[in-house]
């Protein structure tokens, strides 16, 4: 499927703090990447991909317009800003890895960028329980959601969303795709 992005780099630069001239290539891997690792886990693949094919046809309409616009638009803008800023302040080039410069600026320290980056992204986590509550509340709303594919390759709708380091115990080993699909 072609890169549908539910979030515009006009949407962004007009609803957050990244500047209009950032680099458009960031913008869109940001994008991107932030809507596969952290919306698509939520919705789930079928919901995920019904959206991107509803944008990409200019049939989004009713209450799967109301979930990008209300709830997905507003929760990624904040993931896609914490990978900006990181994208941002380090250029690859030839030379190896640059921290960006000008003459009239100085560029953050990298505790500073982490404790920015950190920020949005408790935003972001916000937004997206949010999401989580929605589709929850509204889950007839949304068949993909409560009776997705299945499959190896789908990804199953998740109703967690915050993460710890701590370890709260559970299944001490990972479970293999044939262990977790024999009943499938």
């Amino acid at each position: 499927m072609a890169d549908i992005l539910f979030i515009s780099q006009s949407f962004l630069k007009e609803n957050t703090q990244v500047s209009d001239n950032v680099d458009v290539k960031y913008i869109r891997e940001s994008i991107l990447w932030s809507q596969d690792s952290q919306i698509q886990p939520i919705l789930g693949t079928t919901l995920y991909n019904r959206l991107k094919d509803d944008i990409q046809n200019s049939t989004l309409a009713g209450v799967y317009q109301t979930l990008v616009d209300d709830y997905i638009q507003v929760c990624l803008k904040h993931y896609v800003t914490a990978e900006c800023l990181q994208m941002a302040h380090y250029k690859i080039t030839n030379k190896g890895l640059q921290i960006q410069d000008s003459e009239q600026s100085q560029p953050a320290s990298s505790t500073r960028l982490d404790k920015l980056v950190e920020k949005e992204q408790n935003k972001g986590d916000w937004y997206r329980q949010r999401l989580i509550d929605y589709l929850c509340e509204y889950t007839s709303n949304y068949p993909e959601y409560e009776n997705p594919d299945s499959g190896v390759d789908t990804i199953q709708p998740t109703r967690d969303n915050y993460r710890t380091t701590i370890y709260l115990g559970g299944i001490s080993r990972p479970m293999t795709l044939r262990e977790k699909y024999r009943d499938v």
